[in-house]
């Protein structure tokens, strides 16, 4: 309990390590004339005179281009915090609704926790009753779990930090809180999806013998292990000096050095999405060919599919990654792809779970039929589950320099005389298994 209690005060102190004194606050003027002069000046030159007449102001509440053209040139112009007062003074003059989702993203959050945790602890109960054996899969997938849970928690404290409102309505430390944290949930969920991912692929190799399709996932295995180093460290250097991947929103353009982050942001969303598709197709084509019934067949293709909800999670937050590449509101417009990152996180841990967690749900359908609790089966499920098949003859080739005997003219060689009828002149000892003969007397 000390070590979590420790874990959770470094979290909660850790931005404060990194925020500056003296930052600055949102203003609390309610009239757009209150707004800095460098950003009056910059509105002034798309309105007509006076600057901030009752038509002005009515204009800009309802004309996009116009609002969107003044930001432009105050971000430009201006430092950046004029830039939010002016947004928040806006927001306030038109009767914007304050932007507050943080309640639905906390319920969200909880909803993915529990997902993972109850996939985690079925498959250990699993394991622990010896349905099947410890593997490198298993181990993969808690570590994948850890990984998870810090989205999570992290995800938690983003709320706290801004997440789902409005950024101008934040102060400096806030915002740097919060890109903190933005930095940790993608790393975070990086090495979830690479450790779920592994951990899929160890159990396929656990599963399928066929050695060429053994090969493929250990190509796979590689591909997916070498792309994640890449994207990390393309992640870590993505802003140079370092502090700006938390400190760099307060200037534009941005100074120092900059990757170009919507590259590398789609590009871990390309592969991503690309090995969940191959990953979905791969044992299916080992399935396809089982003698199984048609209907235990697609039992046990449906619990190697559930797959296809990864790929639909991971498909629905491209979306949200355009926007928030395009945006300034990062606070607003995080919350979607962060949610549904940890969405996909979640989705993966239950995907890699499913197939671990059938023989207990088994075991539990068994107990509840013994009990009455559930109908009985079937008579249909004594016809077996696997498909009547004729044994085709096998056409043997000499292998050395033996001759072949024909199957007429095999002999078998009893030596315990199991396949001959006891002679009534022989008797068997049935305590040590030997037959002795016994005499007549003539």
């Amino acid at each position: 309990m000390k070590l979590f209690a420790l874990l959770r005060l470094f979290i909660l102190i850790l931005p404060s390590i990194f925020q500056q004194v003296g930052a600055s606050s949102p203003t609390t003027a309610q009239r757009l004339e209150d707004a800095s002069q460098c950003a009056i000046k910059c509105f002034s030159q798309f309105v007509d005179k006076p600057t901030f007449s009752t038509a002005n102001k009515e204009r800009i509440c309802h004309d996009h281009k116009l609002s969107n053209a003044v930001a432009s040139s105050i971000r430009i112009a201006c430092p950046i915090r004029d830039l939010f007062d002016f947004l928040k003074l806006e927001q306030i003059n038109c009767g914007r609704p304050e932007l507050d989702n943080d309640h639905n993203i906390r319920g969200i959050n909880y909803t993915i926790l529990g997902i993972a945790v109850f996939s985690i602890v079925l498959r250990t109960v699993t394991k622990s009753y010896r349905f099947s054996q410890w593997g490198a899969d298993d181990y993969l997938i808690i570590a994948a779990s850890l990984f998870t849970g810090v989205q999570c928690i992290i995800m938690g404290l983003m709320t706290f930090a801004g997440l789902g409102r409005n950024i101008w309505t934040l102060d400096d430390s806030t915002i740097t809180t919060f890109h903190i944290y933005l930095l940790v949930v993608q790393y975070a969920y990086v090495l979830s999806l690479c450790l779920i991912k592994l951990s899929i692929l160890y159990f396929f190799l656990r599963t399928f013998p066929d050695p060429t399709f053994r090969l493929i996932i250990k190509y796979t295995i590689a591909f997916n292990i070498v792309t994640t180093i890449i994207v990390t460290i393309c992640g870590a250097l993505q802003r140079q000096p370092i502090h700006l991947l938390w400190d760099g929103w307060k200037e534009y353009p941005p100074r120092g050095i900059t990757l170009n982050i919507p590259a590398i942001i789609f590009f871990h969303a390309g592969v991503n999405i690309a090995l969940d598709v191959w990953m979905f197709a791969l044992p299916l084509t080992q399935l396809y060919s089982l003698g199984l019934q048609p209907k235990k067949k697609a039992g046990v293709m449906v619990i190697f599919g559930v797959g296809i909800f990864l790929i639909a999670a991971s498909c629905i937050r491209i979306p949200y990654l355009l926007d928030f590449t395009r945006t300034l509101n990062a606070s607003s417009n995080a919350q979607g792809f962060v949610v549904w990152s940890n969405i996909e996180s979640g989705v993966g841990i239950l995907v890699a779970c499913m197939p671990h967690m059938q023989p207990i749900f088994r075991a539990i359908a068994a107990r509840a039929r013994s009990w009455n609790i559930l109908p009985k089966g079937s008579s249909s499920s004594t016809e077996g589950i696997f498909v009547q098949r004729s044994l085709a003859t096998i056409k043997m080739s000499k292998t050395d320099g033996t001759t072949l005997v024909e199957p007429d003219d095999l002999v078998l060689h009893d030596r315990g005389g199991l396949l001959s009828e006891p002679s009534p002149a022989k008797k068997v000892d049935s305590k040590f298994g030997s037959v002795s003969e016994t005499g007549t007397s003539g």
